[in-house]
C-alpha cells in the first residue's frame, strides 16, 4: 500500500509559508520526528512519522526542510 504524504506535505508547506506557525514551532522546539508529528497533530495535521519521512524525501530543499530532515535517521 502506498504511503499518503498529502497531510505531511501540507504541513511542511504551511510551516514554510506561515510565520506565525514558524514561531509556534520554534517555541515548541520539537527535537525528533515524533515531536514534529505531535506538534502538527495539535495544529490539525494528521500524519504518521513514516508519512513525514516520505514527504521529506521528495520535498524541495529549504531551511525548514533541512531542519526537519535532521531528525530522520
Amino acid at each position: 500500500m502506498a504511503i499518503d504524504t498529502t497531510q505531511a506535505q501540507h504541513f511542511i508547506e504551511m510551516l514554510e509559508s506561515n510565520s506565525n506557525l514558524q514561531t509556534q514551532f520554534a517555541v515548541a522546539s520539537p527535537n525528533s520526528l515524533d515531536g514534529v508529528v505531535d506538534f502538527a497533530s495539535a495544529k490539525g495535521y494528521v500524519f504518521s512519522k513514516s508519512e513525514l519521512e516520505a514527504a521529506l524525501k521528495n520535498f524541495p530543499e529549504s531551511s525548514i526542510v533541512r531542519q526537519l530532515r535532521q531528525y530522520v535517521h
